[in-house]
């Protein structure tokens, strides 16, 4: 596995998610950093999806052959200045940029050799009065041989 496979992942998720809401969203893009911090900076022109890795993890299932499991996030942030409720539930809420993220990638390879992502938990990271923020996260699997 090289790093390619990595960036090869996360094309291939943004790409979905292009597909299914970029109409929908200001910023879309690869993201590992400390989201709060960043929010507040206000780094990201919002309603914004943004796609982060949580974990990787191998596990040995004969020699040379390794079951991978791979998690990728996508947080939603969404600013809304008339309210906690409609940044969840109004037009171009989290609600509804959630419901894009399933159709791009719930039960999808992302074209790559995967098996298909699985919805694992949708969370509500924040919510106040400005910014509401959800994270979704996805798992996947795939075998690594090196024999």
């Amino acid at each position: 596995m090289t790093a390619g496979f990595w960036v090869a992942i996360e094309d291939a998720a943004l790409a979905a998610l292009e597909a299914e809401i970029g109409s929908q969203v200001q910023t879309l893009e690869t993201y590992q950093g400390d989201w709060r911090a960043d929010l507040e900076q206000q780094a990201w022109r919002l309603p914004a999806v943004l796609v982060t890795w949580r974990r990787g993890r191998g596990e040995q299932v004969g020699w040379g052959s390794y079951d991978l499991t791979l998690e990728i996030r996508a947080l939603v942030v969404v600013r809304q200045l008339r309210g906690e409720a409609q940044g969840r539930r109004g037009a171009g809420g989290a609600y509804e940029l959630l419901e894009g993220i399933r159709r791009a990638w719930w039960h999808q390879d992302l074209g790559l050799d995967l098996l298909p992502l699985a919805l694992v938990e949708e969370e509500a990271l924040l919510s106040g009065p400005e910014f509401t923020v959800y994270g979704a996260l996805y798992r996947t699997r795939m075998v690594q041989d090196f024999s």
